[in-house]
């Protein structure tokens, strides 16, 4: 795994997808890329229909909600 993008407008919610994801890798000691990407065209290409998204290794793993730190985990597979 080399990177992890969470997609979104700019919204709380994608901000706080953000947050967790980010935490859940630092705390892991991953050496993961974590990025925050907003473009539409981005979103786009990957099929996203609905935000908050988190996307690994571009394979979109979460759309619409917010995930909880143990799911980041075990789609990290650390849990």
């Amino acid at each position: 795994m080399n990177k992890i993008e969470v997609l979104g407008p700019g919204c709380s919610r994608c901000k706080e997808t953000f947050r967790v994801v980010r935490h859940v890798v630092e705390q892991a000691g991953l050496q993961v890329e974590v990025v925050k990407d907003e473009s539409i065209e981005r979103m786009m290409a990957l099929g996203l229909m609905a935000t908050p998204g988190v996307v690994i290794d571009g394979k979109v793993v979460v759309s619409g909600r917010i995930p909880k730190a143990d799911e980041v985990r075990r789609l990290l597979g650390i849990a």
